[in-house]
């Protein structure tokens, strides 16, 4: 399950990057410890991720309030630490936070998920290639 919203969101960032095309944030000629899989920043991938595991798990798993408060903080921590870091505007991090919760809920409402039978045919090959 987890797997198919991964790739529902990395699709999703991607299309969203391609159209908006947003420059990122001026970039420090000093900063040497980032480095940059796409030249746009509009919207977040790491906040759209962090929010959508988080609420993947909170929602799948029904965990404890106590987990439920310490798994958000982890996700607003991501997505606070890419405006720290100057890689994204505040609006990028703030759509990518609600892009990441209404993944799960799209993706669970129409039923997206792959079958068990599925997944196992698909991973088979894999499976078997790497004696697992």
């Amino acid at each position: 399950m987890l797997c198919a919203v991964l790739l529902f969101d990395i699709v999703l960032i991607s299309l969203i990057k391609g159209i908006v095309q947003r420059e990122r944030p001026a970039e420090d000629a000093q900063d040497m410890m980032t480095v940059s899989v796409d030249k746009y920043s509009f919207p977040s991938g790491h906040a759209s991720r962090a929010f959508m595991i988080a609420t993947f798990i909170n929602l799948q798993f029904h965990v404890s309030l106590m987990w439920e408060c310490i798994i958000r903080l982890w996700a607003v921590s991501v997505a606070v630490s890419r405006i720290l870091l100057g890689r994204h505007h505040v609006s990028d991090v703030v759509a990518g936070t609600v892009i990441g919760c209404m993944e799960y809920y799209l993706v669970s409402c129409c039923d997206l998920w792959l079958s068990s039978d599925l997944c196992s045919y698909i991973l088979r090959p894999l499976q078997e290639e790497l004696h697992l």
